[in-house]
């Protein structure tokens, strides 16, 4: 028996796009081959973020192109790729620098639209798991554990979570803001 996973995209003009995810044999049925295994389900799930993160950044840079105060088109002064890890592996995203628009004063002449939408080039989601698994046990045990359930495509480093959770922890410190001094109060009662 052959299965083959394949997801279809429709664009916002009704255009239909097949892509292929998976194809996976089974021939006789066993303990071992009914259903997904890890690994089939790792392969599937990442397959299946490529096409999406892939659709969502066209898309997205699409619509980056003209500029939004007078509608002209920018123009490009070239790419380069950047990873952006997600809970479901690594993905390459071309990442294109764009021209300013001369309708409007800007302090730089290009920018890059992906470093303003994703500046740790890591999903929130993916950022919460790490430090949540990093405050339960080691950062090398965190990455042994997520690398048992997620596909996470290259081998990933205790040094890279413990960079992330230090950086999320001095986000969430400068949300905070400057520590506030309280007086405490402590209230006795003497009972006779």
């Amino acid at each position: 028996m052959k299965f083959k996973v394949q997801v279809v995209t429709t664009s916002d003009d009704g255009q239909e796009s097949i892509r292929e995810l998976a194809c996976m044999e089974r021939d006789d049925l066993t303990a071992e081959s009914l259903g997904l295994s890890v690994a089939d389900s790792k392969a599937l799930l990442q397959s299946l973020q490529e096409v999406l993160v892939e659709w969502q950044m066209k898309t997205y840079l699409d619509n980056q192109r003209h500029c939004p105060d007078c509608g002209k088109l920018r123009h490009s002064k070239g790419s380069h790729h950047i990873a952006f890890r997600t809970v479901f592996g690594t993905i390459p995203v071309e990442s294109p620098r764009l021209e300013h628009c001369s309708c409007q004063a800007h302090d730089t002449q290009s920018f890059s639209p992906l470093a303003v939408l994703l500046p740790e080039h890591t999903t929130p989601e993916l950022l919460y798991l790490e430090s949540k698994w990093a405050a339960l046990a080691s950062y090398g045990m965190s990455v042994k554990m997520l690398e048992d359930v997620l596909p996470m495509g290259e081998p990933l480093q205790p040094v890279t979570i413990r960079h992330h959770v230090l950086k999320l922890a001095e986000r969430l410190e400068a949300e905070l803001g400057e520590e506030q001094v309280y007086y405490r109060c402590v209230l006795r009662v003497r009972i006779e």
